[in-house]
């Protein structure tokens, strides 16, 4: 028997299919990006989504040649906080606003004028663009006939289980993501509800479990995709926790850091814990009364992709982390500012701007790679420390995503966070994460902790950090990168008027 996770990210659909020893067996992927048609604008069309998925379980399928009837179950993991809005029918109104669209800051900036704490005490996130209740009231003010004719908003990863089990629906980890849950009671609020005059039946009604099943694969859907009938679908995960999931961090203890499209940096609570200045963000995990509080980057991985496809179109990953591993510390004095798109931690301002700084003549094509790795080494340390005061500092930080596929970048981030970092092995953790969930839900294990023993097979690489280059760098970052939004942060918003 097999089990198949699926993870709806940003720029990518990826489909894997496991064995009940955590073994991936078939990987296939398909890439896709948002689309920016106004300056702070991300949208994507869910139909997109369930090409991509659909093109991807038929791809794993034919590269494993495995009979469909052995897929017993599936999982999902999904990039968060999205709106995508659908009509009586089930079809979608608009299309997607995305977790990091910021086109509805006034809007934000309105809630917070109007209701000052209310809801964050109540959410125990802050109101900002991006998050789904702030892009539904957008979009109420802004395309109100479009608006009459929302039956329920859903997530991302919802729209595609939707698409192959007919069931709309959605579970804690996301329902947790919306700015519309009730964080110490684990349910709807009613409250925000009624405060925002918002109709409560915009949201299915249940909240699910990440492991319950939803259903099973529709004949429309099995056409599509060449699966079974009899596979069944578990109602899946936000992409954090299922990421986390799969890198076995479900638990208090051990602080996770990613650098992927964006960057995240994750620590488990068995308590939902407010934080006052209101510039990280919490979150319902996968397992009951756990939480996770998380400290967000915009633009991470995103960064260096982007200098790729404007400046060094013929450079691979590896060819930018060769050049980069020639250049210095500091980067002969040449510091990359990595808020490209506005950003939350720390700074939670949706006008912020990117920025290189110290540009001399002497510098070349790697300084500015390695400044880049460097700029949101610096960005994710300051959620490292933001993390280490609320929830207290971690025996053990994991790094994972694509910031860690090349030594370079991953000894750059153990000597900016200064400590030794576990590097893992597990490649496509949100896929097993996801998978993880659906061997819960099959009955396949009884419980998450059984369930991970099993399939999660850690060899994590040690690295530990150059303490010449440590000190260097604590210096670079409390008297440059530190001081770079307080220097800037009035001409940043005074850019957004031109």
């Amino acid at each position: 028997m097999y089990v198949m996770g699926i993870d709806i990210g940003t720029s990518s659909a990826k489909t894997a299919i496991f064995n009940e020893q955590g073994e991936m067996l078939a990987l296939a992927s398909k890439p896709y990006n948002p689309e920016a048609r106004k300056p702070g604008y991300a949208e994507q069309d869910p139909e997109v989504w369930w090409e991509a998925v659909a093109f991807t379980i038929r791809k794993s399928l034919k590269e494993l040649q495995v009979d469909p009837k052995d897929v017993k179950t599936i999982g999902f993991s999904g990039q968060m906080h999205g709106m995508i809005p659908v009509d009586k029918e089930g079809r979608v109104v608009r299309k997607a606003i995305l977790h990091c669209d910021v086109r509805a800051k006034d809007t934000a900036q309105e809630l917070i004028k109007e209701y000052g704490n209310k809801i964050s005490d109540i959410v125990l996130n802050p109101v900002f663009p991006g998050f789904q209740m702030v892009s539904l009231c957008w979009m109420r003010k802004h395309e109100p006939e479009l608006f009459e004719k929302v039956e329920q908003v859903i997530c991302p990863k919802d729209y595609v289980r939707y698409k192959l089990t007919g069931i709309l629906g959605v579970e804690h980890t996301d329902a947790s993501g919306t700015l519309l849950y009730d964080m110490n009671h684990e349910k709807w609020s009613e409250e925000i509800f009624q405060m925002l005059h918002l109709p409560l039946q915009v949201v299915p009604k249940e909240i699910h479990n990440s492991y319950d099943v939803a259903g099973t694969v529709s004949k429309e859907a099995a056409r599509a995709t060449g699966l079974s009938t009899s596979t069944k679908v578990v109602y899946g995960g936000a992409d954090q926790a299922m990421h986390s999931l799969g890198n076995g961090v479900y638990r208090p203890g051990i602080m996770m850091a990613t650098i992927g499209t964006s960057g995240q940096v994750l620590a488990v609570s068995d308590k939902p814990v407010k934080n006052p200045e209101l510039n990280t963000h919490l979150f319902r995990h996968v397992n009951h009364h756990f939480w996770y509080g998380l400290a967000a980057v915009l633009h991470a991985g995103s960064t260096l992709n982007w200098f790729c496809r404007n400046f060094a179109v013929k450079d691979s990953f590896e060819d930018l982390s060769k050049i980069a591993n020639r250049v210095k510390p500091c980067c002969d004095g040449l510091v990359f500012f990595p808020c490209m798109g506005g950003e939350r931690t720390p700074y939670l301002d949706s006008e912020t701007r990117g920025m290189f700084s110290g540009i001399s003549m002497s510098h070349g094509k790697e300084h500015f790679a390695r400044a880049i790795m460097e700029g949101v080494s610096f960005a994710m340390k300051t959620g490292i420390e933001k993390m280490n005061q609320i929830y207290g500092k971690a025996d053990k930080l994991i790094c994972a995503g694509g910031g860690v596929k090349g030594r370079v970048w991953a000894q750059i981030q153990a000597d900016i966070y200064g400590r030794e970092i576990f590097v893992s092995n597990i490649s496509e953790q949100a896929c097993l994460g996801s998978a993880i969930i659906a061997t819960v839900g099959s009955g396949t294990f009884k419980s998450l902790d059984e369930a991970c023993d099993a399939m999660i097979q850690k060899e994590d690489l040690v690295i530990e950090p150059n303490q010449e280059h440590v000190k260097l760098y604590e210096m670079f970052y409390s008297e440059v990168y530190s001081q770079l939004y307080e220097q800037n942060s009035r001409l940043f918003h005074n850019m957004n008027h031109f």
